[in-house]
């Protein structure tokens, strides 16, 4: 495989890899969370429209994106944390309001030619620097920075001592729900930053977008290694499993099998991953 077509890989899994870093977080601790998707859209849609209906900068627009999925998955952990709720229940509740949201602001329509607006804003999607691909930049700079957080911070530490044992954290005096709040609210600004560059590779925003995308990061996390039991995986695993995936999509693509089959193969892995998983667990129990 030449540099090129490694690049491509790397590209094709690079908003994948993104929404992955952010979900292995809540899978370490035990939750999932399946509002990414309609967190992206609706990031897209308020950055989006702030360009497109009131002129704003380039600069503030991918800014606002980044708040607004911050604050969209603190919504989600305030309510699994102080709720008491079930991350699944919290999260397909919200997945509806929030995807509800984007189509309600855009009368359920696109917003077509943003860099007509703002010509800068392709550069997120479909630029480059030194050969290399923006998207690929983006990905490994919020790699690292997943990497660094998880491995020598706090709230790496209590991820997976959450995941490992919740109980037994919360005996030890450890604030879980903050944690908690944190871990969710760094989902959402991982798909706060997906949506920057959904926005700019399409060149429109589109409430639709993203439909389904947390299948795919879901998927990738697992596919790496990270149990989703919690308290088990790594970053690393979640980049890698984000790149086999694209791998794997690139050649059943090459070898003509259509899409809807490509979909099934890649859920038939994320099933045994998950299989192989159990039984791991059941021998070291």
């Amino acid at each position: 495989m030449s540099p090129q077509n490694l690049l491509n890989v790397a590209r094709q899994a690079s908003l994948t890899a993104i929404l992955a870093t952010g979900m292995t977080f809540v899978i370490l601790t035990g939750g999932i969370d399946l509002s990414v998707g309609s967190m992206v859209a609706l990031s897209s849609v308020c950055g989006g429209l702030l360009m497109w209906e009131f002129g704003w900068p380039m600069w503030p627009a991918v800014l606002v994106m980044v708040v607004v999925g911050g604050l969209l998955g603190l919504i989600n952990g305030a309510i699994v944390t102080l709720g008491r709720i079930p991350p699944f229940i919290v999260t397909l509740g919200t997945m509806q309001i929030f995807r509800g949201a984007a189509l309600q602001l855009t009368d359920g329509k696109p917003i077509f030619d943003l860099t007509a607006f703002q010509p800068s804003f392709s550069m997120w999607g479909t630029g480059d620097l030194g050969g290399i691909p923006a998207p690929v930049i983006i990905t490994l700079v919020v790699f690292v920075a997943g990497w660094l957080i998880l491995r020598y911070t706090r709230l790496g530490l209590y991820t997976y001592a959450i995941g490992g044992n919740e109980q037994a954290t919360r005996f030890s005096g450890v604030q879980i729900n903050r944690y908690k709040l944190g871990v969710y609210g760094l989902m959402g600004v991982t798909a706060g930053v997906a949506a920057v560059m959904w926005s700019s590779r399409l060149n429109s925003t589109q409430p639709t977008v993203a439909t389904g995308e947390e299948l795919n990061a879901i998927a990738a996390v697992v596919i790496g290694g990270t149990s989703l039991f919690g308290g088990e995986g790594s970053i690393v695993g979640t980049l890698i499993g984000a790149l086999l995936m694209a791998v794997i999509r690139n050649g059943l693509t090459l070898l003509h099998v259509p899409s809807f089959y490509q979909q099934m193969v890649i859920g038939a892995v994320v099933v045994l991953a998950v299989l192989i998983d159990r039984l791991r667990r059941r021998e070291t129990a």
